[in-house]
């Protein structure tokens, strides 16, 4: 039997457990700086994020709309959402991007879409809502918004 696990190589040393081997990096000075650069931005982005839900809201209010906690939360929590969504993305790259943007933009928007909670800009409601798949273009559209946004704010492609 010892002969054929050396003809196959078949042993157990052949088959590393896969939490050590595939959640945790070899290089334990990877996981140090992806944790250092993870927290603060995961932090650094909530002050910007609680002021412009701020000035969203009220912007509303001078739109007729009636000042709330939930419009402001609504706003505030989106713009988080954008911001610690390209948080993995930049660890993984290991530098900003604006396709990071991109993405972040057209996950938020296909979501938002397609839940009925966000409109899409440019877009007309009689074509939007009459195709099959409106997320989509909440997607598209979202995406290029953030890439532009990016783009003129001077993050490298």
């Amino acid at each position: 039997t010892a002969n054929s696990k050396q003809q196959t190589g078949i042993s157990t040393s052949n088959f590393p457990h896969f939490p050590s081997t595939f959640f945790t990096p070899n290089n334990r000075h990877i996981m140090l700086s992806s944790i250092d650069h993870m927290m603060p931005c995961l932090i650094q982005p909530i002050p910007s994020c609680a002021i412009m839900g701020g000035v969203f809201m009220g912007i509303d209010a001078i739109q007729g709309a009636p000042l709330s906690v939930r419009s402001w939360g609504f706003y505030a929590g989106g713009l988080y959402a954008y911001n610690i969504i390209q948080c993995p993305m930049e660890t993984i790259h290991g530098r900003q991007s604006a396709m990071h943007n991109v993405a972040a933009g057209g996950i938020l928007g296909y979501v938002g879409v397609s839940r009925g909670r966000l409109g899409v800009p440019f877009v007309s409601p009689y074509f939007l809502y009459g195709m099959r798949y409106p997320g989509l273009v909440g997607a598209a559209v979202y995406g290029a918004i953030a890439g532009g946004m990016a783009t003129l704010g001077g993050k490298p492609w």
